[in-house]
């Protein structure tokens, strides 16, 4: 994933397919996170907005839960 070159000093709400292309993470991915209640965000209508910096902390807690480190 390339969390090193995301701006998050600019908009911070993205659609799925947007966040899917800024964070390299596949649209089936976040679709999934969003279905089991796993994706910070919120509707706009019927579109749901990702939360994008809150996503990456999120994504980068699991990925050190995963592989055992301890904060």
């Amino acid at each position: 994933m390339r969390i090193d070159k995301v701006d998050t000093t600019e908009t911070v709400y993205h659609s799925i397919r947007e966040t899917a292309r800024i964070t390299g993470l596949a649209e089936y991915n976040l679709r999934n996170r969003l279905k089991n209640g796993r994706l910070p965000g919120l509707y706009s209508g019927r579109k749901f907005l990702v939360n994008v910096p809150s996503l990456l902390k999120l994504v980068a807690l699991e990925e050190e839960q995963r592989n055992g480190y301890k904060q």
